[in-house]
């Protein structure tokens, strides 16, 4: 399994040096229209592939966060448990001593 993980980590690192060896032209980047606000948010003479890599990352965070905000029910529901077998546990533990019962006075059953 590590293999196969080092394997695609490789090709991933291969593709994205190839991206960025194939893009090295200067673009000019223009964050809004230019007859708005004209040149005042752009950037000149920025490699292609910084802009492409810098698009790939924005959409990997931005993909993150939504997906963490789309477990946030999941990771509740499992907080939730956690608190109930926590209090499940205290109240075995105060009824075995309020019993005087020891841990290990189970039944001794041979197995089938």
């Amino acid at each position: 399994m590590q293999t196969i993980k080092m394997a695609i980590l490789g090709l991933i690192a291969a593709a994205l040096i190839l991206v960025g060896v194939a893009n090295m032209a200067s673009v000019d980047l223009y964050l809004v229209p230019v007859p708005l606000f004209g040149d005042v948010y752009s950037i000149k003479g920025i490699p292609l592939a910084v802009v492409i890599l810098a698009a790939v990352l924005v959409g990997i965070v931005v993909g993150l966060v939504i997906e963490w905000l789309r477990e946030y029910k999941h990771r509740r529901t499992a907080d939730e448990k956690r608190r109930e077998i926590v209090a499940l546990r205290q109240e075995i533990s105060r009824l075995r001593s309020k019993l005087g019962a020891d841990a290990n006075d189970l039944p001794n059953i041979p197995a089938v």
